[in-house]
C-alpha cells in the first residue's frame, strides 16, 4: 500500500487498544493538558518526527518514493511529588514494556513492514505536575505515490 504522508491515526489506535494509558493523544493534546492541568497518568502523546525520502522514479506522471518516517511516543507517569518516586519509575517501566510489546512486529496497513524501535530517553525538561516522562522514537517505512501537475 501507499500513503502520501505518515498517518498517526492507526498508531494511536493501536496504542489505545493496548489499554496501557489513561489517555492517548497528540502534540496539541499534550499542550492543552499541560496548560489546563488536566493530567492524571499514565498518558501517551504520539507525534511525528523526521522523514527521509528516497525517490524511485516517475511512471506516467506519478512520482514513486520510499519513505522512512519516524514518530515519537512520550509517556508521562504519575506525579512524583506525591509518592516516593520509585513507584513512578516502576509505572513508567511497566507502561513502556507494554508499549514496546504493542508495537513489536506490527505495522499500519500502509507500511512496508513492522514498526522499529530506534531509541528512548528520559524527558529532562520541566513537566507539568511533577510528572516523570520518557520519550521513545520509532520508525516505519512506506511507499509514497504522488501525481505531478494539477
Amino acid at each position: 500500500m501507499s500513503a502520501p504522508v505518515l498517518s498517526l491515526a492507526p498508531i494511536v489506535a493501536r496504542i489505545e487498544a493496548a489499554a496501557l494509558y489513561r489517555s492517548v493523544g497528540g502534540a496539541a493534546d499534550m499542550r492543552r493538558a499541560a496548560q489546563s492541568g488536566a493530567m492524571g497518568s499514565p498518558l501517551a502523546f504520539v507525534m511525528p518526527g523526521a522523514e527521509a525520502t528516497r525517490p524511485s522514479g516517475m511512471v506516467g506522471g506519478t512520482q514513486h518514493s520510499s519513505v522512512t518516517a519516524r514518530f515519537i511516543v512520550v509517556t508521562l507517569a504519575e506525579d512524583i511529588r506525591h509518592d516516593a518516586g520509585l513507584r513512578a519509575v516502576s509505572q513508567l517501566e511497566e507502561v513502556r514494556a507494554g508499549l514496546l510489546s504493542a508495537l513489536a512486529g506490527w505495522g499500519p496497513d500502509y507500511a512496508d513492514g513492522p514498526v522499529s524501535h530506534l531509541s528512548g530517553q528520559l524527558v529532562t525538561g520541566p513537566l507539568p505536575g511533577g510528572l516523570l516522562g520518557w520519550q521513545d522514537e520509532f520508525s516505519l517505512r512506506f511507499r509514497r505515490r504522488l501525481t505531478t501537475g494539477g
